[in-house]
């Protein structure tokens, strides 16, 4: 199976191809670049596979939440692909990424958003698969500083720091476009794809800057 995997969620633009089972992963050097880096990084990625744009199989991308325009430029890229080659697109969660390969009984990912608000999403380990025991959901810093539960936590590193320097069971864990594709072949067995017409970035409450 050949796989592109595009991570836009973060603020440096991430694209990967799983060819069988040989993986190759290209980064953007600039922030905030992912409008002019994906198309680029797409075709180098693909060549150094050896291969063209009509051996893919399925494309993913990761469906948020994080970066706004980010994700809007990474979606549409990934809908004009698929429509092209008429193949299926796999959305994947951001917070379902972040804890990918994780064998913990109860846990939370958590993503910065702005200011001191915050992602949250819980996660309990069923029949030795972590499922999200609610639905993500907005959480302030004084709230967060509460959390009792084991963090896989994503955001800027001095935001890190300072929650971690408050005793709080936490972890920093950085955005992988590997762990996107992993989850998505899991997902392409199940027949887990997601049609064009359906496909939006999956945001938390109300897009807000601050």
């Amino acid at each position: 199976m050949n796989l592109l995997g595009i991570e836009s969620s973060s603020k440096k633009l991430s694209v990967g191809l799983m060819k069988g089972k040989k993986f190759t992963e290209l980064h953007s050097e600039k922030i905030n670049d992912t409008a002019n880096s994906l198309p680029l990084l797409s075709k180098k990625v693909i060549k150094e596979a050896q291969l063209n744009f009509e051996d893919l199989d399925a494309i993913c991308i990761s469906a948020g939440p994080g970066s706004f325009t980010g994700l809007r430029v990474g979606m549409s890229y990934a809908k004009g692909i698929a429509m092209a080659l008429d193949i299926p697109i796999i959305p994947v969660s951001t917070f379902d990424s972040i804890i990918e390969n994780q064998n913990i009984q109860k846990l939370s990912t958590l993503i910065y958003s702005h200011g001191k608000t915050f992602y949250i999403c819980d996660y309990i380990l069923v029949d030795g698969n972590l499922e999200k025991s609610n639905e993500p959901k907005s959480i302030l810093k004084e709230d967060v500083l509460k959390l009792s539960q084991n963090i896989f936590f994503n955001g800027p590193l001095n935001v890190f720091e300072e929650l971690e320097s408050q005793n709080l069971k936490i972890k920093f864990k950085k955005l992988s476009v590997k762990n996107i594709i992993n989850i998505a072949q899991k997902n392409f067995k199940l027949l887990k794809t997601k049609s064009l017409d359906n496909l939006v970035p999956e945001y938390v409450g109300n897009f807000e800057v601050k």
